[in-house]
């Protein structure tokens, strides 16, 4: 059984985020909205070597702070390749501009589907166990499909977000779920870099546009500025749809 105080904690309002309502949006005024599948350790407060106390310290999660990371910088060269005014070489002067994140901003919005931070997709720590109260990853992923998807759900049913756009296509039905409610037939689209096809994969429901990306690294990754600006072509048009 989970611990009550992290199923709390897990349910509130964006935890597992690192924006809030402002930087969500609204119908009048939708963000672009970017999730990955779970914090890495550097955000963890669970683990005694994280990295965390530059990242506490900057309160507001300023763009310079932001470009330390490795994720940060790729989801800054996607963005910026998703405007038609910028691409993925300008992506610094695109971060500097539209402050993608930071406190007080507006028109981008970042999260993850699952609120407990691990280094790696299978990883399930001892801190893990003790936190969360599940016993195995898996006990800890079957609840959050059947409770914590449906709360990001109605976070999206409320903000509106001009597009969702997760990363990692292995988690393509749990960000379906959380977007739609329900697993949904995916159209799948293809890039091909260097040889290697890289798969991306939307659908529209009614207002609610969804796109799944591949992660930023590995070989089927977008793991060059060549596969991030071609991918940011293809979000940019399926968002003008």
């Amino acid at each position: 059984m989970l611990n009550q105080q992290f199923v709390k904690e897990s349910l509130e309002k964006f935890s597992g985020c690192d924006n809030s309502a402002e930087q969500a949006g609204s119908l009048n005024k939708p963000s672009i909205w970017l999730f990955g599948i779970e914090f890495g350790t550097y955000k963890s407060k669970h683990d005694e070597n994280s990295e965390t106390k530059e990242v506490e310290e900057d309160d507001a999660y300023s763009v310079k702070t932001q470009l330390k990371w490795p994720y940060n910088q790729k989801a800054f060269k996607l963005l910026a390749s998703i405007d038609k005014d910028y691409g993925v070489k300008q992506y610094i002067e695109f971060a500097e501009r539209y402050n993608p994140f930071v406190k007080g901003s507006t028109g981008f919005f970042k999260g993850n589907l699952y609120p407990y931070p691990c280094n790696k997709v299978k990883h399930w720590s001892e801190n893990a166990i003790k936190e969360t109260g599940a016993a195995t990853k898996s006990e800890y992923l079957n609840w959050c499909k059947q409770y914590r998807l449906p709360v990001i759900k109605n976070w999206i049913d409320e903000h509106q977000p001009k597009i969702f756009i997760g990363v990692g296509i292995t988690n393509r039905n749990e960000f379906s779920e959380a977007v739609f409610g329900e697993r949904v037939n995916l159209i799948e689209k293809n890039i091909f870099v260097n040889g290697y096809k890289k798969r991306l994969f939307y659908y529209v429901k009614g207002k609610k546009k969804l796109m799944v990306v591949p992660h930023f690294s590995g070989q089927y990754g977008l793991n060059s500025d060549e596969s991030l600006q071609k991918a940011g072509n293809i979000i940019s048009n399926f968002i003008q749809k």
